[in-house]
């Protein structure tokens, strides 16, 4: 067998090995697109272009390692997310209607003890369910934070989520006391 064309081949079959996955994003993005548009005809002239890119760049982007969760960690792990989410759409509303508070916009610095990886990014996603707060990136050592308004209990509030997020997968954390910078 020719070495040329033995190549052609195994390149060949790549492509056609994907067309499963990548026909069941389309058509998974498609839905979204359709329930989020309210089934419009019109959104489709955006749509279309949009689903086929978000479907076919998803092979291309790396992920960051494997997310491996304890089912003891997400039993405790999902009370707390049900309190912050619900506590952060009811304070965020309550600052932005009430005549007296005025948002006091600040970035700051918390300091990281999870190692890098997916429990990182978890926990930098995790801050945005906390009141009036916005991760704005995740750094060597630390995930910077937009905060409306800063509060005392914030770095205890912070430090909770970490520990609850090294539980959730299954890690252990280094103890000290985390202080919080401003960039």
């Amino acid at each position: 067998m020719d070495v040329t064309r033995a190549t052609e081949n195994v390149g060949m079959r790549r492509p056609l090995a994907a067309l499963p996955a990548l026909s069941a994003r389309l058509i998974g993005l498609a839905a979204i697109w359709w329930v989020l548009t309210d089934g419009s005809a019109d959104a489709w002239t955006w749509g279309i272009p949009a689903v086929i890119a978000a479907a076919a760049l998803r092979p291309g982007l790396r992920s960051a390692g494997a997310w491996r969760w304890s089912l003891p960690g997400l039993l405790r792990f999902l009370p707390v997310f049900v309190w912050y989410s619900t506590r952060g759409a009811l304070e965020v509303a309550i600052l932005a209607l009430h005549p007296r508070r005025r948002p006091d916009p600040i970035l700051i610095g918390y300091p990281l003890q999870l190692p890098p990886g997916p429990a990182r990014i978890f926990l930098a996603n995790l801050i945005n369910l906390v009141p009036g707060t916005l991760s704005t990136r995740i750094t060597a050592r630390s995930v910077e934070i937009h905060v409306l308004a800063a509060t005392p209990s914030l770095m205890r509030i912070l430090a909770t989520l970490e520990r609850r997020v090294a539980d959730l997968f299954a890690l252990d954390l280094e103890s000290g006391p985390a202080e919080v910078r401003r960039p």
